[in-house]
């Protein structure tokens, strides 16, 4: 254990292995002593202890362990309010820390404290120093490393990063002891990882086996994601029923606690899902009331439930309410950076203004390679099928047929 800890201080004080052993030892010796691979002497010992600034002896962590273990349960309960107040009382221990294993563990944790609160600058400074302690971590270490990357991977919608990270994790994740609470979590994060990518039968794998655990662990909350997960499955290959029955489950749990952003989330699927089935009213209706929860939320929130809504306002020919609802976004969104919304409502105004030019052409050809790298398939086939309708009036058929195309394999990803 001394060896791994003089491993760990070395490089968080970034020496070299020559630079600690200078006037202490060999080169070839020090690196012995970190890999536990030499009987060392305890004045050489001492010597680089002192040199690091540490202590020869060993600690009893017990007391801290348990406080991180706590801490991540409160945080695998999305318990943020309680995660915060007891992280004060963590850091005020962690000081006195001198363990490797436990100083990468505490670190590991406070990654997914800053994933849930969104701090992403101090998760990629933190993400940099773990890197430089990967290679050592043991499997428990590396399972939490990169089951947090997918996290972290997820909110910079970079998907296939992600889904490489939990297969990482997959590998070992039986090794490291998972309480059930925890196992189902990491089975959610598959499924949700796999409906970035429109995936369908990995998603419904995953989602239900960890639907089966939250049920039995009374964790409703997270049942009702599953159940929104399942709902986006089945609607993707057209099977509405079981659609409208995951979400009106999800809808019942939220509902029960209260959960104003779940009961949005809700609305805004049955919305999507009655726009599939052309009840275009009923869709325009439960997006309302998707708005109505999301009315304290952050405006990037409601977003896509205002340009689902000006769809269906387009599809029932009330161009002037789908005019207003548009004009209230469009120039919050053309002085912001490109994103899905930048594409969706400046299509839509276009449409609305049935300006089909070069520019509106431009755009598509745009539009099409954006949401390809995301992997949102739904939209790609949607907006490779509109631009080749856009050559097909214009009678430029091979443009026209190599969209259709496009269109085509898009829709063949959603497996």
């Amino acid at each position: 254990m001394v060896g791994q800890r003089i491993r760990y201080y070395r490089k968080v004080k970034g020496l070299t292995l020559e630079e600690l052993s200078q006037g202490i030892c060999s080169v070839s010796y020090l690196s012995k002593i970190e890999k536990a691979g030499a009987k060392s002497s305890d004045e050489v010992i001492i010597q680089l202890c002192e040199r690091l600034g540490i202590s020869p002896e060993e600690a009893d962590n017990k007391e801290i362990l348990d406080m991180l273990n706590e801490w991540n349960m409160m945080m695998v309960n999305r318990k943020m309010d309680e995660a915060t107040k007891f992280h004060s009382e963590i850091q005020r221990k962690i000081n006195s820390v001198i363990d490797p294993e436990v100083l990468s563990l505490y670190d590991l944790f406070l990654l997914r404290f800053y994933l849930m609160n969104e701090q992403i600058n101090e998760s990629e400074e933190l993400i940099e120093k773990l890197k430089k302690f990967q290679d050592d971590f043991n499997n428990k270490l590396k399972f939490y490393f990169n089951f947090f990357m997918c996290l972290y991977y997820n909110f910079k919608k970079e998907y296939k990063k992600s889904l490489a990270s939990l297969h990482e994790a997959k590998a070992i994740y039986k090794e490291v002891g998972l309480n059930e609470l925890e196992k189902a979590v990491f089975y959610y994060l598959m499924a949700l990882t796999y409906s970035y990518l429109s995936r369908i039968s990995p998603v419904n794998n995953y989602a239900n086996k960890a639907l089966i655990i939250f049920d039995k662990e009374y964790s409703y909350s997270r049942s009702a994601d599953c159940h929104i997960l399942l709902a986006i499955s089945n609607r993707r290959i057209s099977n509405y029923d079981a659609a409208e029955y995951h979400l009106n489950q999800a809808l019942k749990y939220s509902e029960s606690f209260n959960d104003t952003f779940l009961c949005g989330v809700c609305y805004n699927n049955l919305g999507y899902v009655a726009s599939c089935k052309k009840e275009h009213e009923k869709a325009i209706n439960y997006y309302k009331k998707s708005l109505a929860f999301k009315i304290d939320q952050p405006d990037i929130n409601k977003l896509g439930t205002k340009f689902l809504l000006t769809k269906e306002y387009i599809e029932i020919n009330k161009i002037e309410e789908a005019k207003n609802l548009l004009d209230e976004e469009i120039n919050g969104i053309l002085n912001s950076p490109k994103n899905e919304f930048y594409y969706h409502f400046l299509i839509l105004k276009y449409k609305l203004q049935n300006k089909f030019t070069k520019k509106f052409e431009q755009l598509l050809k745009e539009a099409i390679p954006f949401f390809e790298k995301q992997h949102i398939w739904d939209y790609v086939a949607m907006y490779s099928e509109l631009l080749a309708d856009y050559y097909y009036e214009l009678s430029q058929y091979k443009s026209s047929s190599k969209y259709y195309r496009i269109a085509n394999n898009a829709r063949k990803n959603i497996y």
